[in-house]
């Protein structure tokens, strides 16, 4: 098997790549010194390239930030005055309570009740159901809050005639509601 020999490269070659070296770099050195005002625009800038710390203090004024260019996060706590009040909530309500009412458990049809919140309350919420062995064969046909502002009212209807007893029960969730 053959070897080949490398030869090591002249004193010259050595001295003729470092000549060219030095004569690329300096070139890329003195251009890099030497960039002209106004060459470098925001299309020639990664994204994230250009950090606070990397901007010299006072560097860029109030008048040279672009408006609506900063977030709420670019500010600290407090830096940012509070704007007008918003317009005024829903009205409050205090005092909640639950009033229950319930028919005699019957085979009669139809049955109604209704629930009525004490006096300075008003149904803010409400509901109904049927109970009993006769309940699978009930509709529930009314279930709402009266324009009176009172009242809750609630009423059910036998869909198949049946001799087994059912019950409606209703309920209103009554509250003291603030103008």
């Amino acid at each position: 098997m053959r070897r080949k020999l490398l030869r090591r490269p002249s004193p010259a070659m050595i001295v003729a790549c470092l000549a060219l070296g030095v004569a690329l770099g300096g070139t890329s050195y003195a251009t890099v010194l030497n960039v002209p005002d106004n060459s470098v625009t925001t299309k020639k800038i990664r994204n994230d390239a250009v950090t606070a710390s990397k901007i010299k203090t006072g560097a860029v004024t109030a008048s040279e930030v672009k408006n609506a260019s900063l977030l709420n996060v670019d500010f600290k706590p407090g830096q940012l005055p509070a704007g007008p009040a918003g317009p005024a909530g829903p009205p409050g309500i205090s005092g909640l309570q639950r009033f229950d009412v319930a028919t005699t458990s019957t085979n009669a049809s139809p049955k109604s009740v209704v629930v009525t919140c004490p006096t300075g309350k008003k149904p803010v919420g409400g509901g109904a159901r049927v109970i009993g062995n006769g309940a699978p064969l009930v509709s529930i046909a009314e279930n709402f809050p009266d324009s009176d502002g009172v009242h809750w009212n609630a009423k059910a209807n036998e869909v198949v005639a049946t001799a087994l007893t059912w019950q409606l029960q209703a309920y209103a969730l009554c509250a003291t509601v603030a103008a």
